[in-house]
């Protein structure tokens, strides 16, 4: 009797579990947002009162195509740079939109490795205040390749958190690592 108890619980684990496993590989819509810290700038710009970090954020979704490819669209904000001098200062800042094709490596049933591909349009703003001079700000379009590296990791078929890494060449650098969360539905 307790031989038979056990048998059917171990069994309805293992159909749970491989349920959950397949929720992973089945196609279908996601929405996530994530929260990272940002560098925006290039080597030429660094020195005392140089502050090129900051925190940014994305909103993104996708659709899952199997568990290996799938295709993803983002808003994402890299934050400000800013350099001050006297009573000089600018800060430059980094928004735009990207989609991006996204290859996965599943390592077992809860984590995977990925990486992401696609072209980004954004917006470079920046503002500037010049002692004796005045103040102004300036804004230029442009478009570039995007791409990230991350991991993720999946409770049961429906949530993922991920850890991600994203550059964007922005005649110098932006990049991102993030943390993000999303659902799967």
């Amino acid at each position: 009797m307790h031989k038979r108890l056990g048998m059917t619980v171990f069994a309805a684990l293992a159909l749970a579990a491989s349920m959950a496993a397949q929720a992973d590989t089945q196609p279908g819509f996601y929405a996530g947002a994530g929260l990272g810290t940002t560098k925006v700038g290039d080597d030429n710009f660094s020195g005392p009162g140089v502050d090129d970090s900051d925190t940014g954020f994305k909103v993104f979704g996708g659709y899952t195509f199997n568990e290996n490819w799938a295709v993803e669209v983002s808003y994402f904000d890299f934050g400000e740079a800013s350099a001050s001098a006297g009573g000089d200062s600018v800060s430059v800042g980094v928004t735009g939109l990207s989609a991006s094709a996204v290859g996965r490596l599943p390592l077992n049933d809860m984590f995977a490795l990925y990486g992401k591909l696609g072209f980004a349009s954004y917006d470079v703003d920046a503002k500037f205040n010049v002692a004796g001079f005045g103040s102004g700000s300036a804004s230029d379009s442009d478009s570039d390749m995007i791409y990230g590296v991350g991991g993720a990791l999946s409770f049961g078929g429906n949530f993922e958190a991920r850890l991600e890494y994203e550059a964007l060449n922005v005649d110098g650098d932006a990049n991102m690592i993030s943390v993000s969360g999303l659902f799967r539905f």
